[in-house]
């Protein structure tokens, strides 16, 4: 089994384990369906895809997508007619201000490689998409990952940049000073560096409970994304958005069925 899908299974062995310390409706499970209203011929439906890792060396590894790999899927989406869209976008339409074509794809990668700069910026640019960059700050001018001045220069090329947390913590399994620590304090660091509002998170492993959503948002943020598997509506909770997980050892047919409706 590979590296990161052992962590996360550990994640959900530890979150079920921390569960028995806490008041039963204190927590949610790691892959809840979220329940609301049934769908209706109002409803909106986006895409939103996530990527991790655009890279030559990530085989075996799901989380690395491959350069030739990603162009086909941009190219793919291009041909078809889909437009990538800002955040504003996606929530104008989400909350109905703005109806939508069916054509929309909110573009989004997670913890901030270096290569989304070097390898997926030049692609994205090529066929006039932008991205949104959920960002861990406290790994921001790493090794393989991101620096400030990529960051602004990825930003001025009408990326969105946003909260991935200070150091992709398991959230639910802390203290609330410390998930308010993780959470405000990657909003705050974005926001001195860049000067721009941070309006949505993604949830480290898709993990989160009921106190981690109350203080996103409590923080300020619109939007927080998980790690469930599927198309995001407007029927769904803000702070609970689904999106389509995009592997890297996926054909493009697998990618096609995803974006199929």
């Amino acid at each position: 089994m590979r590296k990161r899908r052992i962590l996360i299974s550990a994640a959900m062995l530890l979150f079920m384990v921390a569960s028995l310390f806490f008041a039963v409706g204190q927590l949610l499970e790691f892959k809840r369906t979220v329940a609301f209203a049934s769908a209706d011929a109002s409803e909106a439906r986006i895409p939103v895809l996530c990527y991790h890792s655009i890279a030559d060396h990530g085989e075996g590894n799901e989380y690395v997508v491959s350069p030739e790999r990603f162009r086909e899927e941009m190219r793919w989406l291009h041909d078809k007619g889909f437009r990538s869209i800002s955040l504003q976008e996606f929530g104008t339409i989400l909350s109905g201000k703005e109806p939508s074509d069916g054509k929309e794809v909110l573009i989004t990668f997670d913890d901030g490689y270096r290569n989304n700069y070097s390898a997926a910026l030049p692609v994205l640019k090529e066929y006039g998409f932008q991205a949104t960059e959920f960002l861990v700050t406290n790994w921001v001018g790493g090794p393989d990952y991101l620096t400030w001045d990529q960051i602004k220069a990825m930003q001025g090329a009408g990326w969105d940049i946003m909260a991935h947390t200070r150091t992709h913590p398991y959230l639910p399994l802390h203290p609330a000073k410390a998930q308010r620590d993780e959470i405000a304090g990657s909003k705050a660091a974005i926001e001195q560096n860049l000067g721009t509002p941070v309006t949505a998170i993604a949830y480290p492993y898709g993990l989160r409970s009921e106190e981690t959503m109350r203080l996103v948002k409590q923080s300020g943020y619109r939007y927080a994304f998980t790690f469930d598997d599927g198309w995001t509506s407007s029927a769904q909770d803000p702070y609970l958005l689904k999106r389509l997980f995009i592997s890297g050892d996926q054909s493009l047919t697998d990618f096609e069925r995803k974006l199929a409706r």
